[in-house]
């Protein structure tokens, strides 16, 4: 590919940056223009600003060489339109799409198994010692496992880069899922170790970018175990994008949360609207309340309610989850149903409470999400990834 002469430290800063938040080269896009402080924004818009500026003293057919000189698969991205500085700087993100994309990864670094530039023992090196002879890194109580990352005090590690699909994409999460799971349900009689990526750290406030590149976090919803006491935790839908449900609201996930105490399991549903989401200045997100009494059988409590975030806090809603949210500024309750609640009421009060809201369907009956929606979604996807008539 042709180059353009900009600054190489910037490129590398860039590089590391995309590294520890776990930034695939192609969702550069998404940090550009900015739209909340992150680091390879920064890095991002001051590197096509320089770009930009080169461009612009270039002709058109040196322009045009340089995109004919991106991957088929970065430059079918490139909408071609006069030598405006949007359209200069549409070139510019992608030409650091594909310089970024070609230094992402070192195999040769990774199998070298070199840690004495790790950035996580740099950062703690307290941690070393809890590295076996192999290098893995031995779990207790001083860490939390998440499918897409340790938490250990102030930063996220992130599990090896041969623990990845195909080792270059995102965690293998049904792997870890499950080795969690295990760890969990046995630590207090097994030892378990695992293998981190020594030269990515990620800052906790940045690890809802793992979540967004992925689906599904948790189990699906199971009618059998509504009132088994351990079918509990998290399960997070994300709307894949590009979605035709954007057209109606612009939704970034819905979080389902079961809780249990004193023989009552607690269900919360709270969807999660994308950043750029608000009604003058607030956030509204909608949410629901259940309680099932285990013992009697029944599920005694229903509720709905929005919940109003101030734009200067929903940063904060963004980058969290049930059940350690960003709490929000006020609660406005809608409706509320105490007694004996079928659960097929239930779910269809649910489904329509959130209405317009396709995750729901997708959480609660999966089977009739395919059968309503998949085919359609694939195409809609399908027909934004084409190039223009025009390419």
């Amino acid at each position: 590919m042709q180059s353009l002469p900009i600054n190489q430290n910037k490129v590398n800063a860039l590089i590391k940056q995309c590294k520890h938040l776990n930034v695939f080269p192609i969702f550069l896009s998404y940090y550009y223009p900015a739209t909340e402080p992150n680091p390879v924004s920064d890095l991002l818009t001051e590197l096509i600003e320089e770009a930009v500026q080169y461009l612009s003293i270039m002709t058109n057919g040196e322009i045009e060489a340089l995109v004919d000189s991106f991957p088929p698969g970065v430059k079918m991205f490139v909408e071609r339109g006069s030598a405006s500085n949007e359209f200069l700087a549409s070139i510019a993100l992608y030409y650091l799409v594909v310089v970024v994309q070609a230094n992402y990864i070192s195999l040769k670094q990774i199998i070298s198994g070199d840690t004495s530039q790790s950035e996580v023992i740099k950062t703690y090196p307290e941690l070393e010692a809890k590295l076996d002879f192999d290098g893995l890194l031995v779990i207790d109580d001083n860490f939390k496992l998440f499918d897409g990352g340790i938490a250990y005090k102030d930063h996220i590690l992130h599990y090896h880069q041969f623990l990845r699909r195909e080792f270059s994409s995102n965690p293998n999460f049904d792997f870890l899922r499950r080795f969690i799971r295990y760890y969990i349900s046995t630590r207090s009689k097994n030892e378990f170790r695992i293998a981190i990526d020594h030269h990515r750290l990620m800052p906790r406030e940045f690890f809802r970018h793992i979540g967004e590149m992925d689906a599904w976090f948790g189990p699906l919803f199971d009618r059998s175990k509504l009132d088994d006491p351990y079918a509990v935790g998290l399960t997070i839908v994300k709307r894949i994008r590009p979605s035709i449900f954007d057209m109606t609201n612009r939704l970034d996930r819905t979080e389902f949360y079961w809780s249990y105490k004193d023989g009552v399991k607690t269900f919360e549903v709270e969807e999660i609207s994308s950043g750029d989401y608000s009604f003058d200045s607030y956030f509204l997100n909608r949410y629901a309340h259940g309680e099932r009494d285990i013992q009697q059988q029944i599920l005694r409590h229903f509720d709905g309610a929005v919940k109003v975030y101030l734009q200067s806090d929903y940063s904060a809603r963004l980058a969290s989850q049930m059940p350690s949210e960003k709490k929000s500024h006020k609660k406005i309750k809608l409706f509320r149903i105490d007694g004996n609640i079928d659960i097929e009421e239930w779910t269809e009060l649910l489904a329509l409470f959130f209405k317009g809201n396709e995750m729901l369907i997708e959480y609660f009956n999966p089977e009739q999400f395919e059968e309503k929606f998949g085919e359609r979604l694939r195409r809609y996807r399908s027909s934004k990834s084409m190039p223009s008539d025009s390419d």
